[in-house]
């Protein structure tokens, strides 16, 4: 029996109104649902492919059953069937592709969660079958890469399960009671500021001490971060025009676009190399040693350079500018001001600052 597609414009009129013109055919209106047209009757079809068969299932008859209450009956059946299917892989792809690219700064940290440990664990199994005991012994499991780690995996795997009970795939998140408790993890604030020693030894490395590959590249994309204030994300996603490195809002934490002086030495340490925020996070580490003492992060240059502008005679409000901090109270709503001069003068006066150190070490 030939199948014709109904364009998108039909309604319960359009379907009133068609008439068996000498041969029997199988309508498509989409998502699964078709009107068989015969001399003596309209039908209404869902037919869909489950595990490699074919299955059709008769609704009834129309008038007796109205295009909108046989599209609802075809979603039911539909979801009904989806679910019975859908597996943790499908749950996460879609996921991704639905939220995360579109919606967070950084999909790789996320899809890196999963593919490592959800996907490895869980993926074949239907997402209706996964138990809470599953997820926790997989989130405590994980945790031997670090409680930190492990929480937010935990973190993500809520927002996975959440995503599933909005579309229809389960009726609770396994995950909405689960806490930071199963991982011990417990957030500190971090105040690490790095010393003038610090500054002069990460300055001057080169490459193959030790063995260590892409440390001129990698040191540049440092360096750029203590003369900037710049997240490192910003820096590996923003661009330059002239004198400034311009940070687009999408890019932006707190979704307002935002620019950078660049000094001399900024411009020096251009063009920055191509890497993941999790390679330079990750080599820094293993650069550094084992002593959790010593180490330090690439945020952690941030919030060195502005210390030291504020150490430096920088005003406040001026450093909170140049971190592209929402400004708070009667500032937030009257205070509009670019300071574009004195932003500026904060980043030579921070280049001032780091030529000293740097060369006091020669």
């Amino acid at each position: 029996m030939p199948t014709q597609i109904i364009p998108p414009s039909y309604n319960e009129h359009f379907i009133k109104t068609l008439r068996w013109e000498g041969k029997d055919q199988r309508l498509s209106l989409g998502d699964c649902l078709f009107l068989q047209l015969r001399k003596s009757s309209k039908t209404w079809l869902v037919r869909r492919r489950l595990n490699g068969t074919t299955s059709i299932t008769t609704l009834g008859k129309h008038p007796d059953l109205s295009l909108k209450k046989a599209r609802s009956e075809a979603m039911k059946i539909l979801m009904a069937s989806t679910v019975s299917v859908f597996t943790v892989e499908m749950l996460v792809t879609k996921y991704m592709r639905e939220v995360v690219e579109l919606k967070h700064k950084r999909p790789d940290l996320a899809q890196g969660y999963m593919d490592r440990a959800v996907l490895p664990t869980i993926g074949t199994q239907k997402v209706r079958d996964i138990t809470r005991a599953q997820l926790v012994k997989l989130i405590q499991d994980y945790s031997k890469r670090g409680a930190r780690t492990a929480d937010q995996l935990r973190s993500n795997l809520k927002k996975l399960f959440s995503y599933a009970v909005e579309l229809g795939h389960r009726d609770d998140n396994p995950m909405l009671d689960v806490t930071s408790r199963i991982t011990g993890y417990i957030p500190k604030s971090r105040d690490r500021v790095l010393s003038d020693d610090e500054i002069k030894d990460m300055w001057t490395w080169k490459n193959n001490p030790q063995g260590w590959q892409r440390t001129e590249d990698n040191t540049r994309i440092l360096r750029f971060l203590l003369l900037t204030g710049l997240r490192i994300n910003e820096a590996r996603n923003g661009y330059q025009v002239s004198d400034k490195w311009i940070v687009p809002k999408e890019i932006s934490k707190n979704g307002n676009a935002h620019w950078v002086y660049l000094t001399e030495t900024a411009k020096q340490q251009l063009p920055l190399p191509s890497c993941t925020t999790t390679n330079i996070q990750a080599w820094l580490k293993r650069r550094l040693g084992r002593d959790n003492d010593n180490r330090y992060t690439p945020h952690d240059l941030r919030r060195t350079c502005a210390t030291r502008m504020a150490d430096n005679g920088i005003e406040p409000f001026i450093v909170e500018r140049v971190l592209n901090h929402k400004l708070e109270g009667v500032m937030a709503v009257y205070n509009r001001a670019e300071y574009e001069a004195e932003r500026i003068k904060a980043a030579l006066v921070m280049e001032k600052i780091l030529i000293g150190i740097t060369y006091a070490s020669k």
